[in-house]
C-alpha cells in the first residue's frame, strides 16, 4: 500500500511515459482522469510540471526536480512502512485472493491456520485474470493463480504445488469402454470438449497445450467455472481437461465423473502465492509455507483418492 499522495503517483508514472495515454493505459485510467489528476497537481504548485510541446512529453525543470524529490520521499515511505509492519505488535490485516478451484479447499484451510495471527482476513475468489487486476489495483495483497506473472516486474512468487492435468469424462460414458485414451479416441468418441473460458488460467493453459497436438479441437460450449463445468460433465455433455482439485471442490459430481489418465504428453499446472514486493516479506513467505503444508498433508492426499496414478 502506498502512502504517496495518487496526484504525485501519477506524476511520477506519467514521468517514465512517453505520453498521457500511455500512462493512463499503464495505471487503468482514462486519459482524462490522468490530465485531472497532473493539472491539480501544477496548480497546487502553480507551475508547468510537463513540456506538452514536445513529444514524447518531457519534464520541465520544475518537473525534474519534483520527480527527484517525490522518489526519495517514496522510498523513504515504503522502508517506514515495511519497517512498522516487521516490528508491530499488532495483527496483520491479509486480503487474499484466489482461483475458483482453491475457493474449498486450500482457501478454507488457510484462513482457519492464520485466523488467530490476524487482525482481519479478507478474502475473494475470481479468474485470475480479475485477481491480478485487483493485486495491480492494490485491493488484495496476496494472490494464488495459476501463473507467475514473470513478463510483471516488482512481485513476489512462491511456488505452492504443481498439479498434474486429468481427463474428465462422464461416468456413463466409460462404462463398457477401455480406459486406456488415445487422442484419435477421443476426437473420434462423438463426445464433444467442454472448454474453459480464456479469461481464466485454466482455459489459457488448456487451449496452449492443445494448440501443440492439433491445430484445434471444436467446442460448442464455453464457461469460466468449474463447479459449472464439471455439471456439465456429469450431466453428459461432454469431456474436458482438468485438475483433480476442481473435482474435491465438487464432491457431490463425484459419482458421475471419471477421472483419467490425460494422453501423453502430459502437462501440469503450477499454483504460486503472488504478492507485491512492498508487502512483508516474512508475512509472504509464512503465508506460502501454511500453504504448501495444507496442500502436503491434506489436500494431497485427497487427489490420490481420485487419480491414484499421479506422482506425488
Amino acid at each position: 500500500m502506498s502512502l504517496l499522495n495518487e496526484n504525485l503517483e501519477v506524476f511520477l508514472a506519467a514521468s517514465e511515459g512517453k505520453s498521457l495515454s500511455e500512462t493512463a493505459k499503464q495505471l487503468s485510467m482514462t486519459q482524462s482522469a490522468v490530465t485531472k489528476k497532473i493539472r491539480k497537481l501544477e496548480d497546487s504548485l502553480n507551475v508547468e510540471l510537463f513540456d506538452r510541446s514536445k513529444r514524447p512529453i518531457k519534464l520541465t525543470r520544475e518537473g525534474e526536480i519534483l520527480k527527484h524529490h517525490s522518489l526519495l520521499v517514496k522510498q523513504t515511505l515504503e522502508s517506514t512502512t515495511k519497517e512498522i509492519k516487521e516490528n508491530s505488535f499488532i495483527h496483520p490485516i491479509f486480503r487474499i485472493g484466489a482461483i475458483e478451484s482453491l475457493s474449498k479447499s486450500l482457501l478454507p484451510q488457510l484462513v482457519c491456520s492464520m485466523r488467530n495471527e490476524a487482525s482481519k482476513i479478507y478474502c475473494t475468489t475470481g479468474v485470475s485474470q480479475s485477481l491480478v487486476y485487483a493485486l495491480e489495483r492494490r485491493q488484495i495483497d496476496f494472490v494464488f493463480i495459476s501463473s507467475a506473472l514473470s513478463e510483471v516486474k516488482n512481485l513476489q512468487r512462491y511456488k505452492i504445488f504443481e498439479e498434474p492435468s486429468v481427463l474428465l469424462v462422464p461416468s456413463s460414458f466409460t462404462k463398457n469402454r477401455s480406459q486406456s485414451w488415445t487422442w484419435d479416441k477421443i476426437r473420434l468418441s462423438g463426445l464433444p470438449y467442454l472448454k474453459y473460458s480464456l479469461e481464466g488460467g485454466a482455459g489459457r493453459i488448456n487451449d496452449t497445450y492443445l494448440s501443440m497436438l492439433y491445430e484445434g479441437i471444436p467446442s460448442q460450449i464455453e464457461v469460466d467455472s468449474s463447479s459449472t463445468m464439471l455439471a456439465l460433465v456429469a450431466k453428459g455433455a461432454g469431456w474436458t481437461i482438468a485438475r483433480t482439485l476442481s473435482l474435491i471442490q465438487n464432491p457431490e459430481l463425484a459419482d458421475s465423473i471419471s477421472v483419467l489418465p490425460l494422453p501423453p504428453p502430459a502437462f501440469s499446472r503450477v499454483i504460486y502465492l503472488v504478492a507485491r514486493s512492498d508487502e512483508n516479506t516474512a508475512q509472504t513467505q509464512h503465508l506460502a509455507k501454511l500453504s504448501r503444508d495444507i496442500f502436503k498433508e491434506e489436500l494431497i492426499p485427497q487427489i490420490r483418492k481420485f487419480s491414484p496414478w499421479l506422482d506425488s
